[in-house]
């Protein structure tokens, strides 16, 4: 195999496969790259066994091939070389030289057979949606999806898609996110007229990374144990091709989330974001979840139109006021400080709404604006803490 790349978009096909590379794995084949090269474009595939990415890029193949090279030796070589045309050549002794100008390395590859089978890689049913809608559907949801669970369902996001758009939710048992979007699904293709599956939580860390806060698309397709992502490329070099990101889905049924919600709350309080965030940062100073004192939480206490948060701990404590605007009776609540600031921090209107009624209900965090279908909406749902007297 001999390849010869211009340096820009080698770089720019190379960057996010490397999201999909594993130096962890004990099978030398999914630490690499594979690159499968022919009729002048040069494919680069990466894969864990559980989520992979295939890009591509224009080149001069001079010579055909399929192999595998190291990922993070490649990645960190073609950086650095010093021209704008990078050749790589393969002999049949499975010898790589990578060469720039003057500048030469030599590394060793392995045959493109010993990549793992890849999933196919076209789904039976699909759709497509705004990529800034995407994005923003990982951001409101990713606090919420639990790090570690035996229970692998509350490892990743749920996605329903139906006629009147796009539902994405994340619970980890003291936290849950539900964000919506009406008539943001264009294109569903399939047999069902409803579409229910699970995200891994790393995939979706991932596929953030991948994606951009444009108008552009990106496709999603599925087949019976994987998801696929196909994003566009932007143009901006049209040398380098489509982004194709997959993962494996996780099997099983999940939670009926709208039964954990209250459908209606006694209370309803209505605040700035900013000023109740920077106070929740300014209260999680004085918290020490790990010190033994039992006041490992924050204090709401809802009174009039007033919001007095209060924290402390063995090194100290922390008083503020915050003005709101509220209805129904006065209610003093303990929460979690993070998980409570993590639900607001995800917010992104001006104002929220929190909506409880007593110490022990979780509360529920919505926009107190109006908001057009398009930018779809969200609804935050903080489970409290019993507080000591």
């Amino acid at each position: 195999m001999k390849i010869v790349f211009e340096k820009a978009p080698l770089i720019a096909a190379v960057t996010p496969a490397m999201n999909a590379t594993s130096n962890k794995n004990t099978l030398t084949a999914i630490d690499g790259l594979l690159f499968d090269a022919k009729d002048g474009v040069c494919v680069i595939t990466a894969y864990d066994n559980e989520k992979g990415i295939r890009t591509s890029v224009e080149a001069e193949v001079r010579e055909e091939g399929s192999y595998i090279i190291n990922s993070q030796k490649f990645y960190s070589i073609i950086k650095t070389m010093p021209n704008d045309e990078i050749t790589v050549t393969v002999n049949d002794r499975m010898n790589v030289k990578i060469e720039s100008g003057k500048s030469t390395f030599e590394l060793h590859a392995l045959p493109g057979s010993d990549f793992p089978s890849l999933p196919t890689l076209s789904g039976e049913r699909s759709f497509e949606l705004p990529q800034h809608l995407m994005k923003k559907f990982i951001n409101q949801t990713s606090f919420a999806i639990a790090q570690k669970d035996q229970r692998a369902i509350f490892t990743g996001a749920h996605f329903r898609v139906s006629g009147d758009g796009l539902t994405v939710v994340s619970c980890d048992s003291n936290r849950l996110s539900k964000c919506t979007a009406a008539c943001a699904v264009t294109n569903v293709k399939g047999d069902d007229a409803e579409m229910k599956f699970n995200v891994p939580g790393k995939t979706l860390a991932e596929l953030g990374k991948l994606i951009s806060d444009s108008e552009d698309t990106v496709s999603v397709a599925l087949t019976r144990k994987h998801v696929i992502f196909t994003i566009s490329n932007d143009e901006e070099d049209a040398r380098t091709g489509d982004i194709v990101f997959f993962s494996r889905l996780i099997d099983g049924e999940y939670i009926d989330y709208d039964r954990i919600i209250p459908s209606t709350q006694k209370i309803s309080v209505s605040l700035d974001r900013a000023f109740f965030a920077d106070s929740l940062e300014r209260a999680s100073l004085m918290i020490e979840e790990k010190s033994g004192s039992g006041r490992g939480y924050v204090t709401c206490d809802f009174s009039g139109d007033r919001l007095a948060i209060t924290s402390g701990s063995i090194s100290g404590s922390h008083y503020d006021e915050i003005p709101i605007e509220k209805t129904g009776e006065d209610i003093k609540i303990g929460f979690n400080c993070r998980f409570l600031l993590d639900a607001v921090r995800a917010a992104d209107s001006d104002r929220i709404n929190i909506a409880l009624s007593t110490p022990l209900m979780g509360v529920a965090i919505t926009d107190a604006g109006e908001r057009a279908d398009d930018e779809g909406d969200y609804l935050f749902f903080v489970m409290p803490v019993r507080m000591k007297d």
